[in-house]
């Protein structure tokens, strides 16, 4: 799993789970657990493993028909299934992203969240290394009138992914740490990108059309 942790801007090797606990879910397996059937084998998206679906019953009439529309599901779930699993967040990610240096004033930082119509800036210094996130959450508990410099409100620590990270690896991070988005790096700690959950929706919402995003 491609992700990473920076504090003040510095990538660090303390392990994601002892900085970051879980609070969205107490164990994603946990979570898949109470979906499982005794009678199906469900597994999920989420591991890059493939749905099984229940063969149908043959018949005396129709079984010829009942096991054409069964190959034909099963290989719609396995196209889609391995598609997904083959998904980077280079895919996904929006570039170029906005950034922010961490002197900026709230009051300016929430202009120009409104002005360009988005819910995160990321926190950089100036040769692009990322330092923090903040969210009009964020601002919006902080005022959005305040002079206060951005730096005094957004988290020092954050995880970050590179491009070659799965895009399920990020679903999961979201999930079990409960946050919104995620900065993406490249091999020299440069900001590049940002992937949100409202990215994810959108892929989720392609549905069957996965082959659009590879």
């Amino acid at each position: 799993m491609a992700l990473y942790v920076y504090d003040h801007g510095y990538r660090i090797q303390t392990p994601k789970d002892s900085l970051f606990p879980k609070r969205g879910v107490n164990s994603l397996k946990e979570s898949r657990a109470s979906h499982r059937s005794a009678d199906v084998e469900d597994k999920l998206h989420a591991d890059g493993e493939k749905f099984v679906i229940p063969a149908p019953d043959k018949g005396p009439e129709n079984s010829d028909n009942a096991s054409r529309a069964y190959a034909s599901i099963s290989s719609e779930q396995e196209y889609e299934s391995d598609s997904t699993a083959s998904l980077t967040v280079s895919h996904l990610m929006v570039s170029p992203v906005h950034t922010i240096p961490p002197y900026t004033p709230i009051s300016t930082a929430w202009k120009r969240m409104d002005s360009l119509n988005i819910s995160h800036l990321i926190v950089c210094e100036e040769d692009q290394r990322p330092l923090g996130l903040i969210s009009k959450t964020d601002l919006l508990e902080a005022g959005p009138s305040s002079v206060t410099q951005v730096k005094e409100i957004y988290s020092q620590k954050l995880i970050a992914a590179a491009p070659e990270t799965r895009v399920q690896d990020v679903a999961i991070n979201f999930i079990e740490n409960d946050i919104n988005s995620i900065p993406v790096v490249d091999k020299d700690d440069k900001v590049v990108g940002i992937v949100c959950r409202t990215d994810l929706l959108r892929l989720l919402v392609s549905g069957p059309h996965l082959e659009r995003w590879v």
